[in-house]
């Protein structure tokens, strides 16, 4: 059985983590630091060094269970204030057979999370399939109507097939982001500046009480490294931000392009990726370690003597360069985000991302976790 203990470096890391936390969070980011912290501390859902994604250190698969405490505990504190009289934060009108389908999806990855390879691939794909197939069904105005293309307005016309093109490309970024899932900080950066700007346009203790949890774990993932998302947060997390952006673009509150660039790295990177194994001829559900985060993280290795700096430094990055676009823009006011201008914005990440994909090169990996140009 694998135990964690706590080091000096642990201690002053998780220090880090807590002042962090609180300076940005107040008193609920003490307690879901804490919560994170014996999270990491638990002999089960552990998983060694180099098995996931770029970690070469120890950690637990159990970030997203900590992510849902954390969303919980805000919850409950803010609905706590609103008693009081000490806030009036409204709700956010996403309805509850959504928030229901999104836990049923994190519990789908817990279950995994805790007892790996206990639900088969083409069970959980069926499942999350059924799941976000009862979400639209019940709430159809989260499939979009048009979107601006000639072709896909005409056929998103037609309700039965709204659903299914919809259905798929859901389907997609829920697998594509559970693919993103790699590197310290990347996908907790993007799901941080999505829930910010969601939570900024729609207001909502949800969003507010997401905001803190993913908040919290980018800030506790980063400075660790010991705590990864899992399938749980994978799962669910990503149907959160799926759904999030279904609602707030049926508002008309944001632009597809402006979507595109927020969600630009684990879309582009999966499309890259089925592009990658159908050349080598591989089965596109083959996974492999050639993304481009993990080439950014042979470059950064090399630089970083720390394997947690160098696979921090690569998630923030590589997140920057995505969600990190739209909330320049979205700051700085120099495009409104309901714009179309953003494909413009798309269009630079694609180009970046091809540039720094062919320049650094293929990474391998020796026998001794020493990389490798």
């Amino acid at each position: 059985m694998t135990y964690f203990s706590l080091t000096g470096s642990d201690l002053a890391k998780l220090t880090a983590s807590l002042l962090l936390s609180a300076g940005l969070f107040g008193v609920l980011g003490l307690f879901v630091v804490l919560i994170m912290q014996w999270l990491t501390l638990q002999t089960y859902a552990s998983e060694g060094s180099n098995k996931h994604g770029i970690s070469e250190v120890q950690s637990s698969r159990l970030g997203g269970l900590g992510v849902f405490l954390g969303v919980c505990i805000s919850l409950v504190y803010f609905e706590w204030e609103e008693s009081l009289g000490l806030n009036s934060m409204t709700h956010s009108g996403v309805g509850a057979v959504v928030w229901l389908g999104i836990m049923i999806c994190a519990l789908l990855g817990l279950v995994e999370d805790v007892r790996n390879g206990s639900l088969s691939p083409r069970f959980r794909l069926v499942a999350k399939t059924l799941v976000l197939l009862l979400i639209f069904i019940i709430t159809p105005e989260l499939v979009p109507s048009e979107v601006g293309i000639f072709l896909l307005d005409w056929l998103l016309r037609v309700p039965v097939i709204a659903i299914f093109l919809t259905l798929v490309f859901s389907v997609g970024f829920l697998n594509a982001v559970n693919m993103a899932d790699g590197a310290n900080g990347l996908l907790p950066g993007i799901l941080v500046v999505s829930f910010y700007i969601f939570s900024a346009e729609v207001g909502g203790v949800e969003f507010a009480s997401l905001l803190i949890g993913c908040g919290v774990f980018f800030i506790y993932n980063v400075i660790s490294g010991r705590l990864f998302l899992g399938d749980a947060g994978s799962y669910g997390l990503g149907a959160a931000v799926l759904l999030s952006a279904l609602f707030v673009y049926s508002k008309g509150l944001v632009s597809l392009p402006f979507l595109a660039v927020l969600f630009f790295y684990p879309c582009f990177d999966l499309l890259v990726s089925i592009v990658r194994r159908k050349i080598a001829g591989v089965s596109i559900m083959q996974p492999d370690n050639d993304h481009l985060h993990n080439r950014v993280h042979g470059f950064f290795r090399t630089f970083f003597s720390s394997k947690t700096t160098a696979n921090s430094v690569t998630g923030v990055s590589v997140a920057f360069a995505s969600s990190g676009f739209a909330l320049v823009g979205y700051l700085s006011g120099l495009i409104p985000i309901t714009s179309h201008l953003w494909l413009w914005v798309f269009v630079l990440q694609c180009v970046l991302y091809t540039a720094v994909f062919f320049s650094l090169g293929k990474v391998k990996i020796s026998l001794n976790n020493e990389v490798m140009a």
